[in-house]
């Protein structure tokens, strides 16, 4: 269905598809001829970062715009940021600048970090960081032991701790006795 439609820019009535139609044919070659110049003139500005041409409105080129947008979501601007913080296997593991000299991850576990500075000094090569009660997520500095890789296992682990739970039991079973009832 065709519409006579009264052209904006010459003034002539012509037939046109469609009802919303604002240009002749030739005056619509006309201005797709100027927006396409206008458009080659916007890439005059030219970038503050890197010198290359840029669109008029934009801050950067198309290049580094996608750089600092990328830069601008890093750390805490980031959605998915967790405080400097993830979890795996049960551990906690905390975000550290690398060491200098670009050694290490972004990550360190924090029952290092939390025995590294009450002891003040670094852990030994070959030694692990043991939670005494098992929970390991409870990084407390008086739950946290070092000992040597090869003594980090169960058996010998709480040997030493079975005597006082045997102590530790006996008090109990001395406690329920005296107040008659169980605990």
């Amino acid at each position: 269905m065709s519409a006579e439609v009264k052209c904006q820019r010459c003034g002539v009535v012509f037939k046109a598809k469609r009802s919303d139609a604002l240009w002749c044919p030739e005056c619509g070659k006309v201005r797709d001829k100027e927006r396409a110049r206008s458009y080659e003139s916007r890439h005059k500005d030219i970038c503050p970062r890197c010198g290359g041409p840029m669109l008029r409105r934009a801050e950067y080129c198309i290049t580094c715009s996608n750089i600092v947008r990328g830069e601008k979501r890093r750390g805490a601007n980031n959605g998915y940021w967790r405080g400097g913080e993830t979890r795996a296997n049960g551990y906690v593991y905390v975000r550290v600048s690398p060491e200098p000299g670009g050694a290490g991850g972004p990550y360190k576990a924090e029952h290092h970090i939390v025995w590294e500075e009450a002891h003040g000094l670094p852990l030994p090569d070959g030694w692990v960081i043991h939670h005494l009660n098992g929970i390991k997520d409870d990084n407390r500095p008086e739950n946290l032991a070092a000992m040597p890789r090869n003594f980090h296992n169960p058996r010998l682990q709480f040997e030493p701790y079975q005597v006082r739970i045997h102590q530790l039991e006996a008090e109990v079973d001395e406690l329920r006795k005296q107040i008659g009832t169980e605990l």
